[in-house]
């Protein structure tokens, strides 16, 4: 008799089956601008079923290597990757994944369409990405602060094919977020140049042609307020510009990606709109380099819920397939609801960030939405894929089944570029300045009121209470609530937004699933509770103090 072969899950195309991504794209587009990206975001859904996982497979199959010295004992310091990296990078940049903020075809619907193309690549791509979205992030600072630097350097970064990379190099032993802490230090050459000497802790992009770092002036006062941004490219010629490679980072997940500890001596650099103010000026930075973790958070989510919808219809338990047990269905539309409150909010902090980068939209609510929206998804993407890992049975925990990178992958989707502590705080410092509350208020009470109906009275109203305990948080914001006000503004507005896209898929498509996810994910607490114990006795419950 032949031994029963259990069906692995096929991925769709995501652009046809997944309904909250397409029905996005549908509501925020305007009509011609969506006829136009469809060719495009046809295209990378079809590469995301094939050619994409298979280069991704084999890039994770076969991680950085670092080389420090040749055969006859020359420090060298190779970073070796394999080509599928390369090509999945190459991809990317032919899609224009860089490329399309700062075309004129879309223009302040740019990063929504952007979105779109993140959603599917990323999930399949082994965090090809990451070079990416430091390259955007560098493109964005480099036109706000630096005309020069910018003539210089965008045109070779923003090509399609062909372009430069560049990393961002912020992170060291002594600050970590806090960058305060920096400890590596410029010294002027009196010639326009400066030479950069320390250590970067984290740098996720060893590979790449140019990038952004912090660094102190020689003299300069301790602090943040001390620092400046500096340009610097990786190789003069085919040797190292000052850099030493002290080890590639073992890490638990984005396992294809080269990420390094680098020492600088001597390293050439320029600053960046001259010296001074380097905090402010990698502000835009964070905005894009956010905006890009929130969407592994998003694909990672949306590819996996895919996957395990497809495995549902195939797999049988107890006599029936898994999608007809009451309990399997109920599980997985919890984590699908979950997923669509993810999808609003990412196109929407898309939607505001591209509108402020093009001089419109509104700047208050961008500054506190795109901090929102990272925090959130990025814990949302590992609870999600957890569940959705899990979905699977014991076959979701074999590394061959490739399962298991979709959930070491989200992890770093909460870390980098802040981790969920320091995402609240920098939307409480949001709320310090001018129109933010108020701005934050208008477009959660916007939203909940956009649509009506019986599927979406009572979820709505859920909302506007929520809002209205928010209110006193927003007006004084504590710092020892952090993370209770960034999650109940996040969830909050994520049910908002929700209200308005189910309201909107039922008169355009009779689709009640978007109002269904309203209720379910409403069904829970939107602003959690205040603790009981007073600040003391969590101190010495967490720390046994």
């Amino acid at each position: 008799m032949d031994p029963f072969v259990q069906e692995a899950p096929r991925p769709p195309d995501r652009l046809r089956e997944d309904r909250p991504l397409r029905h996005t794209l549908e509501r925020l587009l305007p009509a011609d601008v969506l006829e136009e990206a469809m060719p495009e975001l046809s295209e990378m859904a079809a590469l995301a079923t094939g050619s994409l996982q298979d280069l991704a497979d084999r890039a994770e199959a076969h991680p950085p290597r670092h080389v420090p010295f040749d055969a006859w004992g020359r420090r060298v310091d190779l970073v070796e990757v394999d080509p599928a990296w390369i090509r999945l990078v190459e991809i990317g940049q032919e899609r224009g994944i860089v490329a399309l903020p700062y075309e004129e075809r879309f223009g302040e619907h740019a990063r929504v369409v952007q979105m779109g193309l993140l959603s599917l690549y990323l999930p399949v791509s082994a965090t090809a990405d990451c070079p990416l979205a430091m390259t955007d992030a560098a493109v964005r600072v480099l036109l706000n602060e630096d005309p020069e630097l910018a003539s210089r350097y965008v045109h070779r970064m923003t090509a399609r094919p062909g372009a430069w990379t560049s990393g961002q190099w912020m992170t060291e032993t002594t600050g970590g977020s806090d960058v305060g802490g920096t400890a590596t230090t410029a010294r002027d050459r009196r010639d326009g140049t400066w030479t950069l000497h320390g250590t970067k802790w984290f740098t996720s992009a060893t590979t790449a042609d140019v990038a952004l770092a912090l660094a102190r002036p020689e003299g300069a006062e301790e602090g943040s307020r001390g620092l400046s941004l500096f340009l610097l490219e990786l190789r003069d010629g085919d040797r190292w510009n000052g850099i030493t490679v002290r080890r590639l980072k073992d890490k638990l997940g984005t396992r294809a990606l080269p990420t390094a500890e680098l020492d600088l001596d001597g390293t050439v650099a320029v600053p960046v709109g001259g010296i001074g103010r380097g905090v402010p000026k990698i502000a835009a930075m964070l905005n894009v380099t956010r905006l890009h973790a929130a969407a592994g958070s998003l694909g990672a989510t949306g590819y996996g819920l895919s996957l395990a919808r497809d495995y549902a219809g195939r797999r049988e338990a107890f006599g029936r397939k898994l999608a007809d047990l009451p309990v399997h269905r109920a599980w997985v539309a919890r984590i699908a609801a979950e997923y669509e409150a993810m999808n609003a909010l990412a196109f929407r902090a898309a939607e505001l960030l591209g509108a402020v980068e093009r001089g419109g939209g509104s700047p208050e609510l961008a500054r506190v939405a795109v901090p929102l929206t990272k925090m959130a998804l990025g814990r949302q993407g590992v609870w999600a894929t957890s569940h959705l890992v899990e979905s699977f049975g014991g076959l979701g925990y074999l590394e061959d089944s490739g399962l298991p990178r979709l959930l070491r992958d989200a992890h770093v989707q909460s870390i980098w570029e802040g981790t969920t502590s320091v995402l609240a705080l920098d939307a409480l410092r949001a709320l310090g300045s001018s129109g933010v509350p108020e701005a934050f208020a208008e477009d959660v009470e916007a939203s909940a009121r956009a649509a009506s109906g019986p599927l979406i009275d009572g979820p709505a109203a859920r909302v506007l209470a929520a809002l209205d305990e928010l209110r006193p948080m927003l007006a004084d914001p504590r710092e020892e609530e952090a993370r209770r006000i960034g999650w109940g503004m996040a969830r909050t507005y994520q049910a908002a937004l929700l209200c308005e896209a189910a309201g909107w898929a039922l008169d355009k498509h009779g689709d009640d699933r978007a109002a269904t996810a309203l209720g379910l994910f409403t069904a829970e607490p939107l602003v959690g509770e205040e603790p009981p114990a007073d600040p003391d006795a969590l101190g010495r419950l967490a720390f046994g103090r």
